[in-house]
């Protein structure tokens, strides 16, 4: 009960730390997913064995696969959910570090 005591006599407090907290985890998030300008070591490999296949089969090119398709699909939908993700977490972040700095009213 400790760490609920210290919350009850610093409110204030806690609630800029989550915010901040919140916006730093936000700011890590976007320079942590920002795309490479390298391939990916998953597309390397999809497009190594989509080679192999298309050298199986007699072909010289790689065949369009659903596989491939699937596989930008998933990327797509991955960083649609984290750009989500990290609106509301900037959005908590700064609603929450902006109540901590609101004046208590003393009725």
């Amino acid at each position: 009960m400790k760490i609920y005591d210290w919350y009850l006599n610093n409110k204030r407090l806690a609630l800029k730390l989550m915010g901040g907290n919140f916006l730093v985890m936000a700011l890590v998030l976007l320079f942590w997913s920002a795309p490479q300008e390298s391939a990916s070591e998953n597309e390397r490999a999809a497009a190594n064995v989509a080679r192999m296949e298309a050298r199986m089969q007699g072909k010289g090119t790689a065949p369009k696969d659903n596989r491939v398709n699937l596989l930008g699909k998933h990327m797509e939908k991955q960083q649609q959910q984290l750009r989500v993700l990290l609106i509301l977490m900037v959005i908590a972040g700064a609603g929450f570090l902006a109540y901590g700095f609101l004046k208590k009213d003393d009725n």
